[in-house]
């Protein structure tokens, strides 16, 4: 059935924002004192008698916890309430983006929080280091995005430390999460592809372009003793297109969808039957895909060896062209 009027609304926001009241709290007094009014006032909101503004709608789901996304669009099989990320143009711009992406990382939580992404590229948490390859992922990012970047090459480019610390600060905060990746043999493709394009129009030099070599070995390197932790999976199957978004779940429940936009950007949405067919999708993809963490030695050993394969031909490519 489909919210008929604003007083339905109304009544689901009220109803959301008794649940999450104390029961030792009276629930006219919380919401008078969320909504700095008269206990009165209060009354006649509860009551239906006064209607709500949309700025007290935004303080009752601050204080309650709970998302106005899914009261609006609960009954609308097609329609999602998003916000997107903002422009990313400049260094600082990009800083934001990496502080916003705190800010999305805390408030999903600590306790049984599970991110599953669906890995078109190596996700970004993997670059979130001091590595050489980490700061040349985000050379690339910002010289397809600011055009100030335009003929910069990459050893004249250096991270402010502004920057290196919030990574950090956000790969920290992304290990404490149950993570659920879903692989295919072209995920690793964009980042040989950029080290071979970057090369060759010569802003990296033959030295550098080893190095990143190395330091994608050691990534994947990485992720295969990751498997090892109760905490981290790759899935993998050969066929399945990838998309760079993402389901977050808590308690087994979807929370927040993540749709890319851009390259960077991306829409961030909650609570609407979208979010529950996406998640629906990704369990999709996920049963027909073969988990690497629960494979044999062998078939785990055969999925990393593939991309070791394509990093040695990058590295015979680069060879021949340094002759």
């Amino acid at each position: 059935m489909k919210i008929a009027n604003i007083m339905q609304v109304q009544e689901m926001i009220i109803e959301r924002f008794r649940e999450s009241v104390p029961k030792t709290k009276s629930v006219i007094q919380h919401l008078a004192d969320v909504l700095e009014i008269s206990y009165d006032a209060a009354y006649r909101r509860i009551q239906g008698k006064a209607k709500l503004e949309i700025e007290e709608s935004m303080k009752l789901a601050k204080a309650g916890q709970f998302s106005l996304d899914h009261i609006m669009t609960a009954q609308q099989d097609l329609t999602a309430l998003g916000t997107a990320t903002d422009t990313i143009n400049s260094i600082n711009s990009l800083e934001k983006y990496f502080k916003d992406m705190e800010t999305n990382l805390k408030a999903a939580g600590k306790d049984d929080v599970e991110w599953i992404y669906s890995a078109k590229d190596i996700p970004v948490f993997h670059h979130f280091n001091d590595s050489l390859l980490g700061r040349f992922k985000i050379y690339v990012w910002l010289h397809l995005l600011d055009d100030t970047m335009e003929g910069k090459r990459f050893a004249d480019f250096h991270l402010p430390l502004s920057i290196k610390e919030q990574i950090k600060i956000n790969k920290s905060l992304f290990e404490q999460f149950k993570r659920v990746e879903i692989w295919n043999d072209t995920t690793i493709s964009s980042s040989l592809q950029q080290i071979h394009f970057y090369h060759e129009a010569g802003y990296i030099d033959h030295d550098t372009a080893k190095v990143l070599c190395d330091d994608l070995r050691e990534l994947l390197k990485n992720a295969a003793a990751d498997l090892l932790q109760e905490s981290y999976s790759i899935y993998y199957h050969e066929l399945l297109l990838m998309s760079n978004n993402a389901v977050v779940r808590k308690k087994g429940i979807p929370v927040a969808g993540f749709v890319t936009m851009t390259m960077l950007g991306y829409i961030r949405f909650s609570g609407s039957n979208i979010l529950n067919r996406m998640n629906d999708f990704f369990n999709h993809q996920i049963r027909q895909s073969t988990s690497i963490k629960d494979s044999s030695l062998k078939e785990r050993s055969i999925f990393f060896n593939k991309m070791e394969q394509k990093i040695n031909a990058l590295e015979k490519s680069l060879e021949r062209f340094h002759l």
